[in-house]
This record gives structure tokens, C-alpha cells and sequence, in this order.
């Protein structure tokens, strides 16, 4: 029983972890279906490199065309976080509701985390996002980030390394010896 409770205890992982393995884009719409406005997302994997970035191969598309020819989605990836439209520019579609905006990786990444940024000049009241990570065709996290006048932020967990692994094998290992000796037990008995 002893054996059990260790294993157990050593492959427990909070119930809210998310682990993002592969990542290949990432899509983003207004959660309050009103006008979708990001100053920039970033996207760190575990070392510390923002993925995200033009500058580091990622791209960026969107629906609705663009408010103006500033508004484009690549400011969404320009490393610009100031979030003011004449300022610093954001993306800004044309059309109002029913618009995202994507940004597609260099190849497939692991994410420590996701940093949407809003916009600050005004209007801040409508930086609530919709925010889903793909791995292909695979959706590997899917939530609302409220950005409101600033910006937010996910922190995935880490990827086991090999000894994290060793340590679940080992564990399960022992739940199944110490179930087989207590099954041989109860026969002998």
C-alpha cells in the first residue's frame, strides 16, 4: 500500500497544467465580438526565445482586411508592445465582428508561455481574446485572455525531462509489483 501511495504521489500533476508540445500557430479573435485589435503577441519557448517574433521566421495573416495601411498583422509580430494606434500601431481589421488574426511559427515549437498585448490609446474595453494554439490540425490549448488596457498572459508547464519520466515508469512499476504480491497474497491466504 506504501508503494501505491508513493507512485501516486510522484505522478501528480495539478489539474489546471497545460503542456504545449509542436506548437505550429496560433489564432486569435475578440472574445466580445466587437472590434479585434492586438498590439503583439509573444510566444517564449524554454529558451527564452520569443517565437512569435518576424524576426525569428513567424508570420502573420488576418481576416477583415485592415483598418488603414498602418494596421496591418504583421504589427502583431513586429516586437512593438506599445499598443497605441498612431504611436506605435497595432492590427486593426476593417470589419468590426467575425475577424482573427494568425500567427504561424518557423516549424513546430514547445511554449513556456503566451503574452497577448492591447491596445492603450483607447478603447481597451474590447481587448478580450480568444486565444487557440494548434500543433497542426490539433488544438493543444484553447482559452480567453483579458487584456484590458495592458496586457495578459498564460504560463504553460514544462515538458518532463527524461528523469521526470523515469520517475512515473519507475513508479507505475512498483504500483503493479506491490498489486501483484498483494494478489498472490490473497490466493496463498
Amino acid at each position: 500500500m506504501k508503494y501505491i501511495a508513493l507512485a501516486l504521489a510522484a505522478s501528480t500533476v495539478p489539474a489546471n497544467a497545460v503542456t504545449v508540445v509542436g506548437a505550429t500557430k496560433v489564432t486569435v479573435t475578440n472574445a466580445l465580438n466587437t472590434w479585434l485589435q492586438v498590439a503583439e503577441l509573444q510566444a517564449f519557448n524554454f529558451s527564452s526565445v520569443n517565437v512569435a517574433l518576424a524576426s525569428n521566421g513567424a508570420s502573420a495573416t488576418g481576416t477583415g482586411g485592415t483598418y488603414d495601411v498602418y494596421s496591418t498583422p504583421a504589427k502583431a509580430i513586429d516586437g512593438n508592445t506599445g499598443g497605441g494606434y498612431y504611436t506605435d500601431t497595432i492590427f486593426h481589421p476593417a470589419v468590426e465582428m467575425g475577424t482573427q488574426l494568425d500567427i504561424t511559427f518557423p516549424g513546430a515549437k514547445n511554449l513556456q508561455s503566451l503574452t497577448i498585448f492591447g491596445r492603450t490609446d483607447c478603447c481597451s474595453n474590447r481587448d478580450s481574446y480568444n486565444v487557440t494554439v494548434f500543433g497542426g490540425q490539433t488544438v493543444l490549448y484553447s482559452g480567453k485572455l483579458d487584456a484590458f488596457g495592458a496586457s495578459a498572459t498564460i504560463v504553460f508547464d514544462a515538458i518532463p525531462e527524461p528523469q521526470t519520466w523515469a520517475m512515473l515508469v519507475t513508479g507505475f512499476g512498483l504500483v503493479g509489483a506491490g498489486m501483484r504480491r498483494r494478489q498472490r497474497a490473497a490466493i496463498a491466504a
